[in-house]
């Protein structure tokens, strides 16, 4: 499934610039708090500035902001929480492991079909 992030808040100042921006979910990655993390390859990867130097971004950890809400086929206006994975390691694991990743922002994403790419 590919997602669109359309827009983002409490973010760094470089990715305003950068959305939209497409997902390709890989996997659930069920964590200890909630079974419902998804590993995603960033179709563009994303520029991201840490400590003065910029790094590409190839995945991202996405997971519904609220209670009850799920990422599933068919989503529209869904805000999600964001997290740059940062440990490439992340990639073979089964599940998820915040200390792999970075949270960086809450976005806005829908479902862009089979179809759409």
């Amino acid at each position: 499934m590919r997602l669109l992030i359309t827009d983002v808040d409490h973010a760094p100042e470089e990715l305003f610039d950068q959305v939209p921006f497409v997902v390709e979910l890989i996997r659930r990655l069920p964590g200890v708090d909630r079974d419902d993390y998804w590993l995603g390859s960033v179709v563009l990867p994303l520029e991201w500035w840490v400590d003065g130097e910029e790094r590409s971004v190839r995945h991202v950890v996405l997971a519904a902001r609220h209670a009850g809400a799920r990422i599933e086929p068919g989503v529209r206006d869904l805000r999600v929480g964001i997290a740059f994975v940062t440990d490439s390691s992340l990639l073979e694991d089964r599940g998820f492991d915040s200390a792999k990743c970075e949270y960086v922002a809450l976005g806005s994403c829908h479902d862009m079909g089979a179809a759409t790419r």
